[in-house]
């Protein structure tokens, strides 16, 4: 019987990551946001038929309806940014994004202009903004730090936007 010994394929050093290609990033977005947007959806219409009938209760004409569209519109920008959380993790994209997204819509409702067309617009570019703004554009880590303080910056500000729209409006 012989002794040779098996021979060791040889293997590769690649580092595996988890991250997507931009593009991928990109269209993942979109389809985390349409999944939150739906479930929020479903949420809105349970708010209207089990919680707003308990709030909503003002007599007076026309007061019932707008207490009603109110509660609809806050629940379903609560909904959708709490549903966007897991909804997006199982997209496999990170919390940055989300936190991206979270400060794109504080801006984009601090604004206040639902009756300007450009609004509706700009709803439709944010998931695409937000993946691009929290993709990892450089392997140093300076260039992911700097992204960071951006993303950090920029939910400051909308924190700030909405206070200040929130006490002046």
């Amino acid at each position: 019987m012989s002794r040779r010994r098996a021979r060791i394929a040889p293997t590769s050093t690649r580092a595996v990551t988890d991250e997507l290609p931009v593009s991928a990033r990109v269209a993942w977005t979109y389809l985390a946001a349409l999944v939150a947007t739906l479930i929020a959806a479903g949420l809105v219409v349970l708010n209207n038929q089990l919680v707003a009938p308990l709030i909503c209760r003002d007599p007076a004409d026309g007061a019932i309806a707008d207490c009603k569209v109110g509660l609809g519109i806050w629940a379903s920008l609560v909904a959708f940014l709490l549903v966007l959380i897991p909804v997006a993790l199982k997209a496999r994209l990170d919390l940055w994004l989300v936190a991206t997204l979270w400060a794109e819509i504080g801006l984009w409702v601090a604004v206040d202009a639902i009756d300007r067309w450009w609004w509706w617009l700009v709803v439709l570019v944010m998931p695409a903004a937000a993946a691009l703004a929290s993709a990892r554009w450089g392997s140093s880590p300076r260039v992911w730090g700097a992204q960071r303080v951006g993303i950090i910056v920029l939910l400051a500000a909308a924190i700030i936007a909405l206070v200040w729209w929130y006490l002046n409006g």
